[in-house]
């Protein structure tokens, strides 16, 4: 009996030595693609929420500040992902889950390093980036070209990156999400100033004679024809429509786009808090407690801090309840005045 109790113990102990070591190793560097856990902690059983995104550079916009309003809102153990190549589209990324090509970089941040920017690890494939971590939500998105054409919604290409997915994601109850974005600006300036691939961006919008309600519409329609009615889809995140929300106020296109197609610094916050409310259950916000862009969060590193205004709180708050409210339909604002 004593030598079982021996034998017993000194399995005992061998295991508590091999967690020493494994936990002695610590988390791993930032700067390259690395192995997945090899036993994830059930998101029941952590209290995490693990968000991934496979899109472009209007999800890094959205993604940018998501953890540090998800912290100043007083919400923990939160994970951002936001796995981004330029432009991508949803025939690029079925493209790529057959190639392996590691043609992406990860962004990730979390709530508790909210006083960091997203750190980066380039090289990735979409395969290591699920492999990654342990995914609650997968957030997918239509190309600069899909958001306004029906092909990859008619042509089983959605479907197929979520087949992907599911069997290369380590959690089984992983659901996704459809995002909706922002339509390119109409502002000339804004297209004069930044004529960054002017046949990409507006070659595409010339039908529309580059106006941003029929662009809406047109997105809007396509979401409501294919994505709401596929039960694949747990949400849809309107931060496209809390943007066109909130131009209807005060705000002019310059206020919240950096340049022909990506948002500003005030237009992230806004996209960043339709995410946070619809990611994490929030269905009507009362009021925001960010008060001030970080100086590190600002795209332009030269520029100082940001403190919000009373008024552009209020902007950011009617604007997304309103997207939230009413997902597929702008909203006028009644903060037309800056006084």
């Amino acid at each position: 009996m004593q030598k079982t109790i021996k034998r017993y113990l000194a399995l005992f102990l061998c295991l508590v030595m091999a967690l020493g070591i494994f936990t002695a190793c610590g988390e791993p560097e930032a700067t390259e693609p690395t192995a997945a856990p090899t036993q994830p902690q059930p998101p029941e059983e952590a209290g995490v929420l693990k968000v991934l995104t496979l899109g472009h550079s209007l999800a890094v916009d959205c993604g940018h500040m998501l953890a540090l309003i998800a912290a100043t809102e007083g919400y923990e153990n939160f994970v951002v992902g936001t796995l981004y190549e330029s432009g991508c589209s949803i025939t690029e990324h079925l493209t790529r889950t057959r190639t392996g090509e590691k043609a992406y970089d990860l962004y990730l941040s979390n709530t508790d390093e909210v006083n960091l920017p997203p750190s980066i690890l380039a090289g990735m494939s979409i395969q290591e980036a699920l492999e990654y971590d342990y995914w609650d939500i997968v957030i997918m998105q239509g190309g600069v070209f899909e958001m306004t054409t029906n092909h990859a919604f008619k042509s089983n290409q959605i479907q197929g990156i979520q087949e992907f997915v599911r069997e290369h994601n380590q959690n089984p109850n992983t659901v996704f999400a459809w995002h909706m974005p922002w339509v390119a600006p109409a502002d000339n300036t804004l297209r004069d100033k930044y004529p960054h691939n002017p046949n990409t961006y507006y070659t595409n919008y010339e039908a529309f004679n580059h106006d941003r309600t029929t662009l809406f519409n047109t997105t809007a329609g396509l979401v409501k024809e294919f994505i709401t009615t596929d039960d694949t889809f747990s949400y849809v995140i309107p931060s496209g429509t809390a943007i066109e929300n909130a131009l209807s106020s005060y705000l002019e296109e310059t206020d919240l786009h950096r340049d022909y197609v990506h948002a500003s610094d005030l237009g992230r916050v806004i996209a960043s808090y339709t995410w946070f409310c619809v990611l994490t259950g929030v269905e009507k916000l009362e009021e925001i407690k960010l008060t001030t862009i970080p100086k590190v969060f600002m795209f332009s590193t030269s520029s100082p801090a940001h403190t919000l205004t009373e008024m552009e709180k209020k902007v950011i708050v009617e604007s997304v309840n309103n997207a939230l409210a009413n997902p597929l339909q702008m909203t006028q604002s009644q903060y037309t005045q800056a006084g």
